[in-house]
């Protein structure tokens, strides 16, 4: 018996190409197989060249095996034969040939029919050409054998213990260590390739030093792991004589690089090398290596679907929670505080925001916006971006999602909001929020914490959003609800105003003819006690004490007499007429001294429609006015006055940036005799109130602790005047 050839050349016989076949015994057992799928053509290539061994199969289409059997023993061929397709004994027994032995049915493995091979090949046969050799050499064969067996089980067990684990860095290392201990290498790498670049980067290692792990990565390019991805073939390379200096600039003895393959795509590259030992790699550490690197694939694949899986489910309890919590409220302002901040977490982005849709004013209306830190960013607050303009409006406007990472090469994004906010965008991703089929709102996200905004993520912010645009409409039309009904209470307590306006107006026109009436002869009274007084010899001390109490009996009487004109012109009734509402604004700011410590803002919208109202409405801005000059004239601020169309009619809003009004008190403001000014009267702000109601108007108040108030008055438009 001799040694098996180290490849023996292996001549397969079947009418059925099988590519597979032939690639996994050449690729994991170093043979060199030639298929045939022709018996005549087979026959043909014995002619010329002597294969080790013949695997033939039963059933050929265009030669019966047992003639080509007879052929072959015409032709004296002394090779051994493995008959595929037959049916053990019986089989042999038909065929009557000696040549035959072993035979596999189908369908079979091709380890078995490797298995079977080597046994043919170890073990001498009846008419073979072989010798016995000697008794060394069969032990030298039977100590292989068992070391292949005692390799396969410890791979089976390396490959059953990689693929138990789902938790991907510890299947890498654990692949690494593998490597070092079937190889006997110095040391093992493992490079994955990275799908953004397409480098190769060091992702578990053994033994390696701490010089070689940092930064490890390679070109795919230019370097021997990058053939091995390029090609998916395995390389082994050695000098026996000169270290070999590879392109991560390890010098090393001998080196085996295998490709880690998912189906037909290399994913990432096994290797290891011997630096210290002077030692080759064996074609059967190449084998070895390559199966680890098979079970590596398997259980990387395993390990990515695991986490991939665990991450969505994450992500979908998450888009429930939101879900949940969005749908459990109906009230729209509290809606997007509870949406921005955990989509943010779900995707992993900085930061946020979410605008709604206002078609009267065409655009969307950013309702919130948070930075990176997580705080809202108040100058974006009611902020309007066109239709069609930056990554808001365009997606408000298609109606269609859009991903950038990387803004400054879009054409469509703006940077105005950046200006406004001082944040920095890199990255967005923004989907519109559809409802009953019409775009109400858009959502987005922007500067994602790692990689790039992907596919996935605009399937989950499209999940959130569709959930935020549903409770958005429900809270909508609730809100419109409410608005019918408030309106209905308006009307009634605009019917009421106007009643009170009558008996008000009457009460003060007789209270200011009384105090006119009773207050005149007053001045004249004091007068003539001046004049009494005059001759008379008093004390100096008396007589100023005297001049005192006259003259603030004259300052009270003429405030007195003040206070009737003003109560009897604000309660007259005063024709409504069509005015321009911005020159009534600045008359009011024109009457107003304005201290230096405080700022002036004024948008006022230049194509605003007349407004039919009584110009009183100079004095009710006053009113407002003052007041928010009076809080901030301690600390100074800004004043700001806007006025902007508000669907058929306009709005006027005074801001503050004052301390704001305390929640408790803000449903007590327009109450009569309300007050927390030491001096005030609680007559303003309800005689604002009452006049705007007069008028068909309506007055609100918002206010933060410690950010400001605005009050925003609504005037209904004048009614459009028909031709002719």
């Amino acid at each position: 018996m001799t040694a098996i050839p180290k490849n023996p050349r292996i001549l397969i016989i079947d009418p059925t190409d099988n590519p597979a076949l032939k690639a996994g015994l050449q690729r994991h057992y170093g043979m060199m197989v030639n298929q045939q799928t022709s018996g005549r053509a087979a026959l043909e290539l014995l002619r010329r060249v002597k294969p080790d061994l013949i695997v033939l199969n039963a059933h050929l289409s265009d030669l019966p095996a047992a003639t080509l059997l007879a052929e072959i023993n015409a032709q004296k061929l002394a090779v051994p034969i493995i008959l595929v397709g037959g049916n053990g004994e019986t089989t042999r027994a038909n065929f009557d040939d000696k040549k035959i032995v072993g035979w596999l049915n189908q369908p079979f493995e091709p380890v078995e029919l490797a298995a079977l091979i080597q046994s043919a090949l170890e073990r001498p046969w009846p008419n073979s050409d072989l010798v016995l050799t000697k008794r060394a050499e069969l032990i030298e064969a039977n100590q292989q054998l068992t070391n292949r067996i005692q390799q396969m089980q410890t791979l089976a067990e390396i490959g059953q213990s990689v693929t138990s684990q789902l938790e991907l860095e510890e299947v890498l290392r654990r692949v690494a260590k593998a490597a070092v201990s079937l190889t006997h290498a110095d040391e093992s790498y493992l490079l994955l390739v990275d799908e953004a670049s397409g480098n190769l980067y060091l992702r578990a290692e053994a033994n390696l030093g701490e010089e070689e792990v940092k930064n490890f990565w390679v070109k795919v390019s230019d370097s021997i792991a990058g053939q091995v991805v390029q090609t998916g073939e395995p390389v082994t390379i050695s000098r026996d004589s000169n270290n070999l200096k590879v392109k991560t600039g390890l010098v090393v003895y001998a080196l085996i690089n295998v490709p880690v393959k998912v189906g037909q795509k290399v994913i990432g590259v096994l290797g290891v090398d011997n630096r210290t030992q002077h030692r080759t790699f064996s074609p059967e550490d190449q084998m070895l290596l390559s199966a680890l690197a098979d079970w590596a694939a398997i259980a990387i694949q395993n390990a990515r679907l695991y986490a991939a899986t665990s991450d969505l489910s994450r992500d979908l309890e998450l888009v429930n929670e939101v879900s949940r919590l969005v749908s459990s409220t109906l009230d729209v302002e509290q809606i997007p505080r509870l949406l921005v901040k955990h989509t943010a977490e779900i995707i992993g982005a900085e930061c946020g925001s979410l605008a709604l849709l206002d078609k009267e004013r065409g655009g969307v209306v950013f309702q919130l916006a948070y930075d990176g830190e997580g705080n809202e960013l108040t100058s974006l607050r009611n902020f309007i971006m066109p239709l069609g303009e930056g990554i808001v409006g365009l997606v408000a406007q298609t109606g269609l999602p859009h991903i950038v990472n990387n803004v400054q090469s879009d054409p469509g994004w703006s940077p105005v909001a950046d200006r406004l906010t001082g944040f920095v965008t890199h990255k967005i991703i923004a989907v519109p929020l559809i409802a009953e089929g019409e775009v109400v709102g858009v959502m987005e996200l922007l500067n994602k914490k790692e990689g790039n905004f992907d596919q996935g993520d605009l399937q989950l912010l499209s999940l959130v959003a569709a959930a935020a645009a549903g409770a958005i409409q429900n809270a909508r039309q609730y809100d419109a609800l409410q608005k019918t009904n408030e309106a209905l209470q308006r009307a009634q307590e605009q019917r009421i105003a106007a009643e009170r306006w009558a008996v008000l107006g009457k009460a003060a026109g007789s209270l200011a003819h009384r105090i006119n009436n009773t207050t005149t002869l007053v001045p004249i009274a004091v007068q003539h006690l001046r004049e009494l007084l005059q001759p008379v010899n008093l004390p100096p001390e008396l007589r100023q004490e005297i001049e005192a109490n006259l003259e603030r009996i004259e300052r009270n009487t003429r405030y007195t007499v003040d206070l009737a004109v003003a109560l009897l012109r604000r309660f007259r009734q005063h024709p409504a007429k069509a005015h321009n509402v911005n020159e009534l604004i600045k008359r009011a700011i024109s009457l107003v001294e304005i201290p230096k410590n405080i700022k002036l803002v004024c948008h006022l919208d230049p194509k605003l429609p007349p407004v039919d109202i009584s110009d009183l409405l100079v004095d009710a801005l006053i009113e407002l006015i003052s007041n928010a000059l009076r809080v901030m004239e301690a600390e100074g601020g800004v004043l700001r006055i806007a006025s902007f169309k508000a669907g058929s009619g306009i709005a006027i809003q005074v801001t503050d940036s004052g301390p704001g009004i305390a929640a408790e008190n803000l449903d007590q403001v327009f109450d009569l005799f309300f007050t927390t000014y030491p001096q005030g009267l609680g007559f303003g702000l309800w005689w604002v109130k009452t006049f705007l109601e007069q008028q068909h108007g309506q007055i609100t108040v918002e206010s933060r602790p410690n950010e400001g108030t605005t009050f925003t008055i609504t005037l209904p438009g004048s009614p459009a005047v028909s031709p002719g």
